[in-house]
């Protein structure tokens, strides 16, 4: 969710879509290796190129996550609970910097939507909700579509957009699983509430806890059906 701590070690236990591509593409060359060296020195040109090329992309995403790593530290400092509002704030533009510079250095795959996930929840965090929505936005086609979609109506309920909220929360309320569907359920029935949608929102309390009886949310939403109950 938005402002949702999620750790280092999580966000980066997916594998890198480019470097997988890559490492399919050498493999390739390898098994067919008497075609290639029928192209004589320009196959060799173009495949040192590419060598060249793999070890800097390396580089690169090795040098994106050790700024990372700097974002969060910062990020997590934010979150710490000075007191001091105006301190939190240029703390979190601190992060949001490091998260951004992160992004320029290396912007594909895994590491790519690592940073844009944290300048999310920068920005949710500055309560500036556009730029919030738009950084989660590059995440929905990925592995992390479940936080980018529950973030994103996170920034909408927030804005009082609750229509919006919905469509985004209802992402992980009919496809997602465990904790996260849960989640995208309970944004539902708040924003049907929100909207004095009652029979809806008890619908969808209801749902969740069915689906879920033993949640440490169940005795919440037990009360929230028994009210809308009347």
């Amino acid at each position: 969710m938005a402002g949702k701590k999620i750790s280092r070690k999580q966000l980066l236990k997916e594998p890198d879509e480019f470097i997988t591509t890559t490492g399919k593409v050498i493999g390739f060359l390898q098994e067919n290796r008497r075609q290639v060296t029928l192209y004589g020195i320009i196959a060799l040109a173009v495949l040192a190129a590419g060598l060249l090329g793999y070890s800097y992309f390396r580089w690169e995403e090795g040098k994106a996550q050790n700024i990372q790593y700097q974002g969060l530290q910062i990020y997590q400092e934010a979150y710490s609970g000075t007191g001091n509002t105006e301190k939190e704030k240029e703390t979190f533009r601190k992060a949001l910097e490091k998260f951004k510079e992160a992004y320029r250095v290396y912007s594909r795959g895994t590491i790519g939507q690592i940073s844009q996930i944290y300048i999310g929840n920068c920005h949710y965090a500055l309560k500036e909700y556009d730029p919030a929505v738009q950084a989660y936005a590059q995440c929905l086609e990925g592995p992390f579509r479940a936080v980018a979609a529950q973030s994103i109506g996170y920034c909408y309920e927030s804005k009082g957009e609750f229509a919006k909220a919905i469509e985004n929360f209802q992402i992980n309320a009919e496809s997602g699983t465990g904790s996260y569907q849960e989640e995208g359920l309970l944004g539902v029935a708040r924003c049907y509430e929100a909207l004095n949608q009652k029979p809806k929102a008890l619908e969808t309390y209801q749902k969740a806890l069915n689906k879920n009886p033993k949640s440490k949310m169940a005795e919440f939403m037990q009360w929230k059906v028994s009210e809308l109950k009347g």
